[in-house]
């Protein structure tokens, strides 16, 4: 389905994992600059300096960058575009902030979780304290003329945040309404901080946006937000309850991922990998074991 984007806001595609139908950034314009949401892995740099020359727009116009977490796959780039532009603003979750000033403790994380996936996942050069806005509440920042709500949607990570532009209706939901590829919902519930309950929560708080249009990383537009939204709670429903009834099941961990990986194999037409199917389920029996003591 095409979807038709306000004529303020712009899809750049970022090209993560060298795919270029999985990872979307998108421009925001506005009378005092321009905002940038989730630039993606510090690989995806190169190819966001490309889409603004290739478009004629001077990046350093950009005021701000918006972060929905700080994952690598969104936050990557962070640190290039703070290196490159002078006093570019840096909107992030509090709890996420300290990560980005000092990324060791993060890559490290992003290491044990990705296995030898993690060079795909690039880098986080360090960015100055001075440069990052810290968000810990429902809040309206207006980074570039642009009264944008920024919106706490822990779930998918603690220090996730979902922006809502509130002159076009658009919602910029992170990950927390889950991967949309292939107008295909496909859940997100990577290890080590996915919860279940804190993200049906978030998709509520969404819901009660009533957002016009659903702008998600991974991967593009999605028109009919209310049914989107909803359908992803089943989704996500459905996806927790399976993983639990295997765990009971076959109760080894190990014997629990193999079966999702052969039922879930048709997934990889829409371009989620093996590797990244396996993470999402380990997500889910971190979080059941948290959640049986």
């Amino acid at each position: 389905m095409n979807v038709e984007l306000p004529p303020e806001i712009f899809l750049v595609p970022n090209g993560i994992f060298g795919c270029s139908s999985y990872g979307s950034a998108y421009l925001l314009e506005g009378s005092d600059g321009l905002v940038l949401v989730d630039p993606g892995t510090s690989d995806s740099f190169p190819r966001i300096l490309d889409w603004f020359e290739a478009h004629g727009i001077d990046i350093s116009r950009l005021t701000g960058v918006l972060l929905t977490h700080i994952h690598l796959d969104h936050a990557g780039a962070a640190g290039h575009l703070a290196e490159k532009i002078s006093n570019i603003k840096i909107y992030v979750h509090r709890k996420g902030a300290p990560h980005l000033v000092d990324p060791s403790d993060l890559l490290e994380s992003v290491r044990k979780a990705t296995g030898e996936r993690f060079p795909d996942y690039g880098t986080l050069k360090p960015i100055p304290e001075e440069l990052i806005v810290p968000v810990e509440k429902e809040t309206i920042i207006s980074p570039n003329s642009r009264d944008i709500l920024a919106l706490p949607t822990p779930g998918h990570a603690p220090h996730h945040l979902a922006y809502y532009d509130r002159a076009t209706g658009a919602l910029f939901p992170g990950d927390s309404a889950g991967l949309y590829l292939e107008e295909r919902l496909i859940p997100s519930t990577p290890p080590p901080s996915f919860d279940f309950e804190k993200s049906l929560s978030s998709l509520e708080e969404m819901e009660k946006l009533n957002p016009k249009l659903l702008l998600y990383p991974h991967f593009g537009p999605g028109a009919n937000p209310e049914e989107l939204l909803s359908d992803y709670e089943i989704t996500l429903r459905e996806w927790v309850e399976e993983i639990e009834k295997l765990l009971d099941r076959y109760e080894r961990e190990e014997s629990v991922v193999e079966r999702v990986l052969e039922e879930k194999e048709d997934w990889r037409v829409s371009g989620v990998t093996r590797e990244e199917i396996e993470m999402n389920v380990e997500g889910v029996l971190r979080y059941l074991s948290w959640k049986r003591g």
